[in-house]
């Protein structure tokens, strides 16, 4: 069946700046002297016999924009700006809502994506005095239905969302409905009256609906809730919001990291503030303000119908609560930074997963949050990250794992470590090392997304290693929460790497010396001329310099070169190689011999390094002091 063309309306009016569907919908009827259900009914609205379903607001199908259009005499852009359909791309949790679905109206509050109530602000609703608004009213503006509107920072007021008279929220709420006009039948009610339906003591079956009547826009004396000054921090907030709102205003925030989560990660933190109260007490400036959070999450924490911690998916009604647990979340959040954040946010969610394991996995399940948020709050286990959904932050980076030092090196280390040492009790060469490896660890974690043994394998460090580097660490950042400090280094570090134009292939250089051995001529060449190794040089051991070679070519461990590995596979204990090969890795080393030592076997590494890389013959030249400039000894390759 062919629905009619609805005809032009004799009579309409401009749609007001920021003005709402529902709005628009009672100006228009009180104009016409009909009832908004049937100006709905002649603009193409869907209509119920008793309601006006509130799902269009989130945004009408081209059809009906189109019909409202023709019949109110309004253009496609004036139609869509009535809907919230334009704030979806700014407010994220509205982006989540499906226009046209039926129970949209129903469950729009939930995940703070709408109000369930209308909030309002008398001074608006009075309008500026124009003739038009004189006669019908300002505008009910879209932003009221945002949880994140509750402030006028025009009149510098809070909303409201009761009506004087009736004491009753303005909810177009009918049965297990929501109606973008309550009472919609009833006509003559000028658009700033309130439409509730008036109490009674006992109403009659069938009775016809009364209104309450009560005019919004009526000056009225309200004692002051917050003080001037938390007044001014709560408009502040609101402008801070408002701002975020409005697309082209954006570059003005104070915080550009990632815009488009910044309302997720507010109303996520607002809700584990909610979860883990009274932590975030610290974060509100007052006892007034502490207080209202005090009375909404109080009662729900410790709610006796309820089994058990559960997450609160709506905003709270007031619009003091919802401006004070808002306030606190800001606060939270910060910057976003990381490592300042994690000190701030991390106690809230030790707390929270404290009190429900399983709640506080479900809070940050399938959320949009940041993967800032995301890593500031995520619980860690001896170096991993508990929540399987963020292993790492989302980066594309130029090199692989193959060009990921296995150790990292300590020119890189003193760079870009300094702000985790000096918050360490104490440093040693263990813990220095075990922050080495550590670093390449999380390196290739940010290429390749896997675990810390699996990373390992591909860094040829063995994955008993990568465990008791997790253990290790573990028990030195986790109490402190020094984890943030360490992956900001680590970030730092990688932006080096990415931004190198040539890098080092540390895979190929470990299969090209995984066969390769110091021969005793080389090391007693190497060892000639230096006063307090005459020993060593007779009696010496060339595994030694082998291992240190090794571990200076592949910027990997001693621990790990083959020469070592081989001994203790072949049921031979390594420790004296060991402890011999740790006197060149030593920050404190001392002796004049070793440091002379250390710098020949650096240049013969170097030279090494370059005939691994150009995959020419490892075959490499040994100056001797003794031999006239030019004479050169080679030692034979096995």
């Amino acid at each position: 069946m062919i629905q009619p063309t609805l005809r032009p309306l004799a009579r309409s009016l401009d749609p007001l700046p920021g003005e709402s569907l529902a709005g628009f919908v009672l100006r228009l009827s009180y104009r016409m002297g009909c009832t908004p259900h049937r100006v709905a009914t002649l603009c193409g609205l869907t209509c119920r016999s008793d309601s006006i379903p509130q799902d269009q607001l989130r945004g009408l199908n081209p059809e009906t924009a189109e019909q409202l259009a023709r019949a109110a005499h309004l253009t496609m852009s004036e139609v869509q700006a009535l809907t919230l359909h334009d704030l979806a791309t700014t407010y994220t949790p509205l982006a989540k809502l499906r226009a046209g679905k039926a129970d949209v109206g129903s469950k729009s509050h939930i995940n703070w994506a709408t109000n369930p109530d209308s909030r309002y602000c008398p001074h608006c609703l009075r309008g500026d005095g124009s003739p038009v608004q004189q006669a019908f009213g300002g505008a009910w503006q879209l932003r009221w239905h945002l949880p994140v509107t509750f402030a006028c920072t025009q009149h510098l007021c809070l909303l409201e969302n009761t009506c004087p008279r009736c004491t009753q929220p303005l909810s177009g709420r009918v049965i297990r409905r929501y109606s973008l006009v309550q009472i919609p039948h009833v006509s003559g009610l000028h658009p700033s009256q309130c439409r509730n339906r008036a109490p009674r003591p006992l109403p009659k079956p069938r009775a016809r609906a009364v209104p309450c009547g009560a005019r919004l826009d009526a000056p009225r004396d309200v004692a002051a809730v917050l003080s001037p000054l938390d007044m001014q921090r709560i408009l502040d907030l609101q402008h801070n919001l408002n701002l975020r709102l409005d697309p082209g205003q954006l570059v003005r925030t104070a915080d550009r990291r990632t815009p488009h989560t910044y309302f997720p990660d507010l109303i996520t933190t607002a809700r584990l503030i909610t979860l883990s109260w009274p932590k975030g007490a610290s974060f509100l400036p007052s006892t007034a303000l502490a207080d209202l959070v005090d009375e909404y999450a109080t009662p729900y924490l410790h709610n006796p119908s309820q089994r058990g911690l559960q997450i609160r998916r709506s905003a709270p009604r007031g619009t003091a609560e919802t401006s004070a647990l808002l306030l606190a979340a800001a606060t939270a959040l910060g910057d976003r930074a990381l490592v300042p954040l994690r000190e701030r946010i991390e106690p809230l969610a030790r707390e929270a997963y404290r009190r429900s394991a399983s709640i506080g996995d479900k809070l940050f399940k399938d959320s949009n949050v940041s993967a800032i948020l995301l890593r500031a709050t995520a619980q860690r286990v001896y170096g991993f990250q508990k929540r399987s959904i963020l292993h790492v932050a989302t980066n594309f980076y130029r090199f692989s794992t193959a060009e990921i030092p296995p150790l990292l090196p300590r020119e890189w280390f003193d760079a870009y470590f300094q702000p985790l040492v000096h918050r360490l009790p104490k440093m040693t060469t263990l813990l220095e090392r075990h922050l080495r490896w550590a670093a390449s660890l999380r390196l290739a974690e940010l290429v390749c997304d896997q675990t810390w043994p699996a990373c390992a394998q591909a860094l040829g460090i063995p994955q008993n290693s990568a465990r008791r580097t997790m253990n290790v660490l573990g028990k030195q950042l986790t109490t402190p929460g020094l984890w943030p400090v360490f992956e900001d280094a680590v970030d730092l570090v990688a932006h080096q790497l990415h931004e190198q134009d040539r890098r080092v292939n540390y895979a190929h250089r470990r299969r090209s010396t995984a066969d390769w051995c110091l021969s005793l001529a080389d090391w007693k060449a190497l060892c000639e001329g230096i006063p307090g190794l005459e020993q060593r040089q007779a009696t010496g051991d060339p595994r030694v310099g082998e291992a240190v070679v090794w571990c200076m070519v592949n910027q990997a461990s001693y621990l790990h070169s083959p020469t070592v590995t081989h001994r203790r596979s072949a049921s031979y204990s390594p420790r004296r190689l060991t402890e011999e090969a740790a006197l060149f890795a030593s920050r404190t080393q001392r002796r004049p011999s070793y440091t002379t030592l250390s710098r020949r076997l650096a240049s013969y590494a170097a030279q090494l390094a370059r005939a691994c890389d150009e995959g020419t013959d490892l075959r490499i030249e040994v100056p001797n002091p003794t031999t006239p400039t030019g004479a050169r000894q080679q030692g034979p390759v096995h």
